[in-house]
């Protein structure tokens, strides 16, 4: 018993790593990092910040480790315990679970509410 939650434990956070891994190491230009799609993960309310804010990692907090919004069709697993690891600027244009923001802070204060705070610069063109 021990071991099969010790071995599915492991399969998680290989799945976290392979996710992270695909995130962040996709190849893009300057274009690319500088765009916000229309319906872009950061915009969304289940988009999560993490620590390292300032270069768009988050977390998603409907969807699980597992998903993959780009794959055809999209994958959308709602059950475990982490979550899918974005970027704010992330097409969210496949996912069911996409709700838009009604207010979106970009001062990025220790004063703001991490659920509406979005601090990346490229935010503040996306809001206005």
């Amino acid at each position: 018993m021990a071991r099969r939650r010790r071995r599915q434990k492991d399969d998680t956070w290989e799945k976290m790593r392979q996710a992270m891994v695909a995130t962040l190491s996709t190849p893009k230009g300057v274009e690319k990092r500088e765009t916000v799609p229309e319906k872009a993960c950061g915009k969304c309310k289940h988009f999560r910040e993490n620590a390292w804010a300032s270069d768009g990692r988050g977390y998603c907090g409907k969807l699980k480790v597992g998903s993959d919004l780009n794959a055809d069709p999209p994958v959308f697993v709602t059950d475990g315990e982490a979550g899918m690891l974005t970027m704010f600027n992330m097409d969210a244009s496949k996912c069911k679970f996409y709700e838009e923001l009604e207010l979106i802070d970009t001062d990025g204060s220790e004063c703001s509410d991490p659920e509406y705070r979005r601090a990346q610069r490229q935010m503040e063109k996306a809001v206005k």
